[in-house]
């Protein structure tokens, strides 16, 4: 176990991101963070996982679009009540893109059931 702290994933997160738009990378830090989680021992993971559910509600759209590919692809159940209520919060939502989202929501969601 390395110990590691949501700021330190955070700031690495934070780092990662900011390279790959400087580099006009937009899966740049996708991948380095699919990476990264592959390779974390359990209880990072948790440490990882707890940042990444805090992001589907109070992330910037960086932030959730790499939470919500991070935990489809990992399968992070624990990730479920968070994205309840998201999708419940999107019930009555206007916008160019809540059609999206929801139908994004909705299959990670049933992905993880």
């Amino acid at each position: 176990m390395s110990g590691l702290t949501r700021d330190e994933f955070t700031e690495l997160w934070t780092r990662t991101n900011a390279e790959a738009q400087a580099m006009k990378d937009s899966q740049g830090a996708l991948m380095r963070l699919t990476d990264y989680y592959r390779h974390l021992d359990k209880d990072d993971r948790q440490v990882v996982d707890d940042v990444l559910i805090s992001w589907i509600l109070k992330g910037d759209k960086y932030q959730r679009y790499d939470a919500l590919a991070t935990i489809r692809k990992f399968e992070i159940r624990s990730a479920l009540p968070s994205l309840r209520e998201n999708l419940t919060r999107l019930e009555h939502a206007t916008g160019p893109s809540v059609p999206d989202d929801r139908e994004q929501l909705e299959e990670i969601i049933a992905g993880l059931e």
